[in-house]
């Protein structure tokens, strides 16, 4: 089997970032001059869209998951999204209110858990200091 037909049988699987299946090609001991040429090939063949797969991948993760912008941002560099890039799609795709509602859902599903636990929980999931601070600060004013 060659990388394009290696490559085709992940897409079937789910959508991939390029990065993530070059890396994927690697492991499998392909080269890195066909692994380019592939890439490129599902590109122009339309098979393979980066940022497609970034936004839907993102918007799925705020849709079920109660992450903030790191743990979020983190899950786009894992999938192959590089840091830059995740950073402005999630600057424009997640506004401050998005993960402040995020954080306060997470909060009432934590109820009775102390005020330092809670900041600890929602920094583990990558909450950003602020909505953190906020959500804590409603919280004991309840």
């Amino acid at each position: 089997m060659n990388a394009y037909d290696k490559a085709i049988s992940f897409l079937k699987i789910r959508a991939h970032h390029s990065g993530e299946l070059e890396r994927k090609l690697l492991m499998r001991k392909f080269s890195r001059e066909e692994i380019k040429e592939t890439i490129n090939r599902l590109i122009e063949e339309k098979l393979l869209d980066n940022s497609q797969f970034a936004q839907m991948f993102l918007d799925n993760l705020i849709k079920y998951k109660n992450f903030g912008f790191y743990m979020l941002k983190a899950k786009l560099m894992q999938r192959g999204v590089a840091g830059s890039e995740a950073e402005s799609l999630l600057k424009e795709t997640l506004s401050f209110e998005q993960e402040l509602e995020t954080a306060q859902r997470f909060a009432e599903r934590n109820q009775g858990v102390d005020k330092l636990k809670l900041a600890q929980k929602l920094s583990s999931r990558g909450f950003r200091s602020e909505v953190i601070r906020r959500v804590s600060d409603a919280d004991t004013s309840e």
